[in-house]
């Protein structure tokens, strides 16, 4: 079923930290992406260490010498004149956290499956607008762990 837009609530990119956990009883750091809607409800994200990276790059506005992988997606999409709509960020799973991105073009508009990490780190960048499910800020807020 689709989501219907008040399903969709959006938020802002507090930053990346690092969160540590244990797995198979070795301590390590994982990036950790914390976003907050307007009511102040935290979601915090597992994400991979690139997309963490490239995430704190575009808070910072650094500038990089040569483009970064989600800088050529933006100009692969700014070639085909697509414009990046806004970006979902709707499942969580063991295997990480799950986005929509919504692209729209002067004939359709059409969604990619990706990484939350991904999809925010193109947002950023595109000054497209992110969303998270009420559901998954729901679970987040009803939880006494870090939202994951």
């Amino acid at each position: 079923m689709p989501l219907s837009a008040s399903d969709e609530i959006r938020v802002q990119v507090v930053g990346v930290f690092e969160h540590q956990v244990v797995f198979h009883n070795q301590e390590q750091r994982i990036p950790v992406l914390l976003v907050r809607d307007a009511s102040e409800r935290e979601l915090h994200l597992p994400i991979g260490s690139c997309e963490g990276l490239a995430i704190h790059i575009a808070l910072e506005q650094q500038l990089v010498p040569r483009p970064l992988t989600h800088d050529l997606g933006l100009r692969i999409l700014e070639r085909l004149s697509a414009d990046l709509d806004r970006v979902v960020i709707d499942g969580l799973s063991e295997g990480g956290c799950h986005a929509t991105v919504h692209l729209r073009t002067a004939d359709s508009e059409l969604t990619v499956d990706t990484r939350a990490g991904d999809a925010v780190a193109l947002a950023l960048r595109a000054e497209a607008p992110i969303y998270v499910t009420e559901e998954l800020l729901a679970r987040a807020s009803e939880s006494d762990a870090d939202g994951f």
